[in-house]
């Protein structure tokens, strides 16, 4: 069950990796499309990308701790991602 749970989150983490680095036109509706913010879509495009990888790995290693952490890590990017999205949007 916690490998099917994790391996949903991998996908959606490169689905919104992949929006994030190559369909950045999406989100330049909402701000304003300059050297800065295109930076801060390919930072987060890649740390993504990064915990997509790492979530592969810890869905086949199966250990609860790891995934709580690896949850619980992929949790905080996305709180970070979406802070510093919605003052962007300001």
């Amino acid at each position: 069950m916690i490998i099917g749970l994790v391996l949903f989150a991998v996908v959606i983490l490169f689905c919104v990796s992949y929006f994030l680095l190559k369909k950045q036109e999406i989100f330049f509706t909402l701000i304003p499309k300059n050297e800065e913010n295109q930076a801060y879509f390919q930072t987060f495009g890649l740390a993504y990308g990064f915990l997509g990888i790492l979530g592969i790995f810890i869905a086949f290693f199966n250990h609860k701790i790891i995934t709580l952490f690896f949850l619980a890590l992929m949790l905080l990017v996305s709180a970070v991602f979406s802070i510093l999205f919605s003052k962007k949007m300001k």
